[in-house]
């Protein structure tokens, strides 16, 4: 009988015991999962850039109907390719340009729109109104030309220039201007190309004599 109220006393202090320590032992709060981070985006790989379009090739010849800008169109500061001098762009008559577009040639050294460069290495001569000329030049005529009343656009080779072509924007407003006999004025500024080289330009207007 002793015995077993010594073991319920044993069991009652080792239960109290257990209690004790529960009671004692710090909470642990579950740590917060941890949020990965974000994965970084990829940045998509640039869009190829598309090669720039080849400029149109002038072709053919093309004159604006009975548009008439007949003369010579001369450049307000000099325009020069190695030893050749630009004295002019000549644009012809109406009628000029409708027999050649027919391929009525009047000249082999002759078109309703030509260029002319002068070596200034040259000798200089006098013609018969005892003006100076060299006496080396180049006279330049087209493969392919468009004109019409706001746009001059040519292209031709010569043997010692090279591939030559000439864009230009004509000031009708002014052209009228200029052939009412007012001031003088630009009335065409364009580029010009010859040996390789360009040279924006702007020129003047001249009837002839």
């Amino acid at each position: 009988m002793m015995s077993t109220r010594l073991l319920s006393a044993s069991a009652a202090v080792l239960a109290a015991a257990l209690v004790l320590t529960s009671c004692n032992k710090p909470t642990q709060e579950p740590s917060a999962p941890v949020s990965p981070g974000q994965p970084t985006a990829i940045a998509p790989p640039p869009e190829p850039v598309a090669p720039a379009a080849p400029a149109v090739q002038l072709t053919g010849f093309f004159h604006q109907p009975g548009l008439n800008q007949f003369g010579y169109y001369f450049a307000k500061a000099p325009i020069q390719f190695g030893n050749f001098k630009l004295r002019g762009l000549h644009l012809g008559a109406p009628e000029d340009f409708a027999n050649y577009e027919k391929g009525q040639r009047i000249s082999p050294n002759y078109a309703p729109i030509m260029l002319e460069f002068d070596d200034v290495t040259s000798p200089l001569r006098e013609n018969e109104l005892g003006q100076p000329y060299h006496e080396v030049s180049r006279r330049v005529l087209p493969n392919a030309y468009k004109v019409t009343a706001e746009q001059v656009s040519f292209r031709g080779q010569d043997d010692v220039l090279g591939q030559v072509s000439f864009e230009g924007q004509i000031d009708a407003k002014a052209l009228e201007r200029v052939h009412a006999g007012e001031a003088e004025e630009t009335v065409l500024t364009g580029a010009l190309t010859a040996m390789g080289q360009t040279l924006n330009r702007a020129f003047v207007w001249f009837g002839g004599d």
